[in-house]
């Protein structure tokens, strides 16, 4: 009987250690880690051309991360959105939302689409918002994307008028702001 007692002894030892290590304090897909930066800082983009949000989200939650495959999916954050087609990746591929929360960024309507400069075999919806902002109700409303300055990917508002929607090919920060006589505005700014 001691025998028993003991491997079943030595058992539960074990798997205390491997339920421990497996808590670690390694960030989950909707809480960003400890020191980890909550949105991309390289070549900072200029948020003051984008649109604000009326009423500032309280987040608290950086970012969310989800796997989509061939098969096509989405992923919805805060009023941000992902829709991949069937067909837009070939494997099995890690979406993410990731929004500012520093107090200037999180009151604009920006975010950081992943993967970061991936190539879609099919083009890829995102969503922003759009009620609620500074830019509800423009005619010349659009969504930029980051790339050493805001470009124009044109928009259209969503059915329900909650949010701006465009198709792209790859993924970099986006934003929300309108546009006039070919250039970019300042927005609520």
């Amino acid at each position: 009987m001691a025998p028993i007692i003991r491997k079943l002894g030595s058992s539960l030892a074990l798997a205390v250690v491997f339920l421990a290590a497996g808590c670690a304090d390694a960030g989950s897909p909707l809480a960003a880690r400890q020191g980890a930066p909550a949105f991309n800082t390289s070549g900072t983009p200029d948020l003051a051309a984008l649109a604000r949000f009326h009423q500032k989200p309280q987040i608290t939650i950086a970012w969310a991360k989800k796997w989509i495959g061939p098969e096509g999916g989405r992923l919805d954050f805060y009023g941000f959105a992902i829709e991949v087609p069937a067909g837009a990746v070939d494997k099995v591929t890690q979406f993410s939302i990731k929004l500012p929360v520093d107090p200037n960024g999180s009151e604009r309507v920006v975010a950081e689409f992943g993967p970061h400069g991936k190539q879609f075999a099919r083009p890829v919806a995102i969503e922003l918002p759009y009620s609620g902002t500074t830019i509800e109700g423009s005619s010349s409303s659009t969504i930029v994307w980051w790339n050493g300055s805001w470009v124009d990917m044109g928009g259209t508002v969503t059915a329900d008028g909650l949010r701006l929607r465009t198709l792209t090919d790859h993924f970099s920060t986006y934003g929300t702001t309108e546009e006039r006589g070919g250039g970019i505005v300042t927005s609520g700014g």
